[in-house]
């Protein structure tokens, strides 16, 4: 391939996918290629992106020249063929200045559309295009030719199929390039003949040569997500994001072609993306690049590959040899043929295996059926001798051979060593896999709908199995209590995602009567229910009647499941026994059952400690994650992912946040309930610097939910929103639900934003009682109870309430809410109560609210809260009181300012002027000011930008 452009990016099949990492790489690259002459080498196996980086790279220059050549596995490659090919097919620009020697017309007959530019050989010589010419004078006129040429980016790709005539040639140019050339040469290591040397010999850059060596790694798992966002998504990117990742193993190409196809299918007709990357097979591009180096293997190499591909794990040499029906000599041999071409690679000392999945299927689909089949028993057998032996892998092989008879038992056992261990995750696969075969006897299907129903709870998505144990409900054939223990399972998972009301569990509690220890866990998780539709009453009632069914019991985990749920109940309350009994748990436990509900139980109370604005939450957080990794509880490691994100927004941990925001959104399924917890952060952090409208959208999914921390935030920042935009009515007509709520739940300790806001909007709106009477009742509502945030929220709402009629009082109330944010950690809430305190001064002291304002402005500014420091510029800019910028005004010539970047961020979320205007607290006319002027730096119009 050659091609030409002038600072353009080459057009390519995939130029509408977006670039994703490699910023470190692209960093490198663009500045090597800045300054000539330099030197680049770009290595990576194919797929892994290099064309892609180069492309991204050259798009980036603004005067060089970009040429294009590739080299070719032909049996009777041209002399210099690569280069010539660039050379010729590049929009030359010979300076007329320039003197050419006699020698460069040579290459008059291979770049005619120059020819005319280069001088006649006097002796009429003339180079001949079929028979190479003279080698050392071509070599000499190729030099001569880009030393005249200006910037120039000399592109050669695929350098291990590079002819000796033109590696001689680049080796010259690398060894002593012209002024103004940058070499840019890629190649697959594992392609390059026996010395390695890309360059045929060992090559170092010159004194004076700059340039880099890059090394491409395959795309990590949020990458591909991110690419995956670009082409299909956000929705079906989480949905299929692992698939993806798992498939490609990191290898863009095969990402791309995947992401290519299912967009495509889902496109022209609904589809489940899952079904249509399951009924993919291997990209073309990667099947035909693995064929070509199988092909040439040995009899025993293949066979050795053949033996890794049905083993589809990492394997030592003496089980790939048993499969592989082979000596020890041979097998040897084999796999030392397949290792130095690249097709298996070692794993780890001593395992061998495929380097990703897709080329483990290349091979796998072209083995023949009668072998496979053979292979697959000789797998059964070689495993079956394994001390002890592999369950789940045997039950693998024994599927493939069609044999369900056979399968069944294997499956069980496999499934009950998974439970066994605490691998939820290949116990769930086997047991939906057994649920679904018709021919599962009774007795056994109830034993693995039960199994289902104990771990499912565990998992960070457990929908296919809620679809399953909803299934099997309909079973007229199950016992009483069979039916009672899935109801209860199912119960859980509803109270964890929020899916239903307390009336499945409340009949599996008559349904397990039999068996007190399971009928008291139903209990105890009703009354975790205080958190959506249970009152705190009711809640605790609930609980009492669990403590007092599970006491004559002497199942342990039965014991620590109630204790795990009445340590939640209590710290949803801001019970300070919640931490006592915290303390009391069984952690020593050796039941890994118990172990988990002590990480349940921990990570809850991390979850509410957050909401309750306890400063103990991130070390619990900390404490709860390290403890859900060690015990396989998956819910608890999203949850404290989801739980880390909102702290950081809390603390002032800005910088990055709403990209882990999103790369933790693309980890997690959308039915998980905190992964809407995470995505908060966005419309806390847009409402901060003014992105209004992005906001308003980003509090859709709290605001469908009845009750709960989620939706008394996602109602508070409507709320606020409403009152910055000054419409204190429709503020008060979307927090009063919220305030509703929390009465008829009687529950205050999750205030999060509410309270102030709500008083805010009450007293704008000339309800005085009802704010006073809001504040009253959630300072009686968390009399005894462990609840800091809302106690410094109180605080602030009194300052509110006195604000007008005794500023001296109100400041002291507002002093004590700064003061206490200050010890929660509660960076940007302390900010906002400086601001209101300097605004309550202004009338009657304007050099102290001078001063508090300025606090307050300097940070919001350090936080990147652009729209609050606008409005204390504003203010104190109307009070006289704005502090000078004693450096002066800045000329910033073609780049934006940094007010104008804050209007062109705001014009990217499809803002308008008054919009920007509100945001930023600036005139209108100033506001048209900056977007003519953001307009015409960026050569754009409106409509592009947003």
């Amino acid at each position: 391939m050659a091609g030409s452009r002038r600072g353009r990016a080459a057009v390519d099949g995939r130029a509408g996918l977006v670039f994703v990492g490699r910023r470190e790489e692209l960093r490198s690259l663009v500045q090597a290629l800045r300054v000539g002459p330099s030197v680049v080498l770009v290595k990576g196996e194919a797929g892994i992106g290099k064309s892609r980086l180069l492309r991204e790279a050259t798009g980036r220059l603004e005067t060089a020249t970009v040429m294009w050549g590739g080299c070719h596995p032909l049996r009777e490659p041209l002399p210099f063929g690569p280069v010539i090919d660039a050379l010729r097919t590049a929009d030359l620009h010979i300076d007329s200045q320039a003197k050419l020697s006699v020698a460069t017309a040579a290459l008059a007959p291979y770049l005619p559309a120059v020819a005319w530019q280069l001088p006649k050989d006097e002796r009429g010589a003339t180079a001949d295009p079929e028979a190479g010419g003279d080698a050392q004078r071509l070599m000499r006129a190729v030099h001569e030719l880009l030393g005249v040429l200006g910037p120039v980016v000399l592109v050669v790709e695929d350098l291990h199929w590079v002819d000796e005539a033109t590696r001689d040639l680049l080796l010259l140019l690398a060894r002593n390039p012209p002024q103004d050339l940058r070499l840019v040469l890629t190649y697959r290591a594992e392609d390059l003949p026996e010395h390695g040397n890309a360059l045929g010999a060992p090559y170092r850059r010159p004194v004076g040569v700059e340039g880099t060596e890059i090394t491409l790694s395959p795309f990590t798992e949020s990458e591909v997500r991110e690419l995956a966002v670009s082409v299909i998504g956000p929705a079906a990117a989480t949905a299929l994001g692992g698939r993806l990742f798992e498939r490609s193993q990191g290898l863009p190409l095969v990402a791309e072609e995947d992401l290519l196809t299912v967009a495509d299918r889902l496109a022209r007709s609904p589809a489940d993306g899952a079904k249509v990357l399951e009924d993919m097979g291997v990209p073309r591009a990667l099947q035909e690049a693995l064929n070509s180096r199988v092909a040439v293997l040995a009899p025993e190499a293949v066979a050795v590959v053949q033996a890794a591909a049905v083993l589809a794990v990492p394997a030592t040499e003496e089980l790939l040899a048993a499969l592989a029906g082979l000596e020890e000599e041979q097998a040897e041999a084999g796999l030392e043929a397949a290792l130095e071409a690249s097709v298996l690679s070692e794993t780890s000392p001593g395992w061998y295996g495929f380097r990703h999945v897709l080329a483990r299927r290349a091979v796998y689909d072209r083995i023949l059926g009668p072998r496979r089949r053979r292979l697959h028993r000789r797998a059964v057998d070689a495993l079956s001798e394994q001390q002890p032996p592999p369950l789940v892998r045997i039950a693998h092989h024994t599927s493939q051979l069609g044999d369900t008879p056979a399968w069944l038992p294997r499956a069980l056992a496999a499934a009950d060593q998974a439970v066994a261990v605490g691998d939820d995750g290949i116990a769930t696969d086997l047991l939906q896999q057994l649920l679904a075969e018709p021919s599962l006897p009774v007795e056994d299907r109830t034993h693995t709908a039960l199994a289902l129903a104990r771990i499912a709870v565990n998992r960070a998505d457990p929908t296919a199995s809620v679809a399953l144990l909803e299934h099997i409900l309909a079973d007229p054939a199950l016992p009483t209590l069979t039916l009672g223990e899935i109801r209860l399972g199912l119960g859980r998972l509803a109270t964890t995602f929020a899916r239903s009301t307390t009336a499945g569990l409340e009949r599996a509690v008559g349904e397990l009567a039999g068996r007190p220890d399971l009928a008291a866990v139903a209990m105890a998780t009703i009354a975790m229910r205080v958190v959506s539709d249970v009152p705190a009453a009711e809640g605790l009632a609930w609980m009492d009647r669990a403590l007092e069914t599970v006491a004559p019991t002497t199942d342990p985990v039965a014991h620590a499941t109630v204790l795990a749920s009445r340590i939640t109940l209590l710290a949803a309350l801001g019970d300070p026994l919640a931490n006592e009994l915290l303390e009391q748990f069984p952690r020593r436990s050796p039941d890994l059952k118990v172990q988990r509900q002590y990480a349940r139980a921990l990570v809850n109370t991390a979850e509410l400690a957050f909401w309750r604005g306890d400063e103990r939450s991130r070390t619990v957080t900390d404490d709860a994650e390290v403890l859900s990794h060690r015990v396989g509880y998956q819910l608890g490691v999203v949850i404290c992912g989801s739980l880390r994100l909102r702290l950081d927004f809390m603390e002032g941990r800005w910088s990055g946040l709403e990209e882990r925001a999103e790369t933790f959104a693309g980890q997690v399924t959308e039915s998980n309930p905190f992964r809407s917890f995470a995505l908060m952060v966005r419309p806390w952090l847009d409402i901060a610097r003014g992105q209004w409208a992005r906001a308003r959208e980003g509090c859709a999914d709290s605001m469908r939910k009845e009750f709960g921390p989620l939706f008394l935030s996602g109602i508070a920042a409507v709320g606020r929103l409403d009152l910055l935009e000054g419409d204190p009515h429709t503020a008060w007509n979307t927090l009063r639900p919220g305030i509703d709520a929390a009465r008829r739940k009687q529950n205050w300790t999750w205030a999060t934003g509410l309270l102030p806001v709500a008083v805010e909007a009450a007293l704008a709106c000339d309800l005085r009682n009802d704010a006073e009477r809001i504040a009253a009742e959630a300072s009686d509502g968390v009399e005894g109870r462990d609840a800091p945030g809302v106690r410094a929220e109180v605080a602030w709402c009194r300052g509110l309430l006195t604000a007008g009629t005794d500023p001296e009082t109100a400041v002291r109330h507002l002093e004590d809410a700064r003061i206490r944010f200050q010890a929660i950690d509660r960076v940007y809430h302390a900010a906002l109560v400086v601001e209101h305190t300097g605004r309550t001064l202004l009338p009657h002291s304007p050099g102290h609210a001078g001063t508090r304002l300025q606090q307050a402005l300097d940070a919001f500014t350090r936080l990147g809260a652009t729209a609050d420091a606008g409005r204390c510029q504003r203010a104190l800019r109307d009070a006289g009181q704005l502090r000078p910028n004693i450096r002066g005004r800045r000329g910033y010539g073609t780049q934006l300012s940094p007010r104008e970047q804050e209007v062109a961020d705001l014009l990217t979320t499809g803002a308008t002027n008054q919009d920007i205007a509100r945001s930023l607290s600036l005139s209108p006319r100033t506001v048209e000011h900056h977007v003519a002027n953001v307009l015409r730096k960026l050569h754009t119009t409106r409509d592009r930008i947003s």
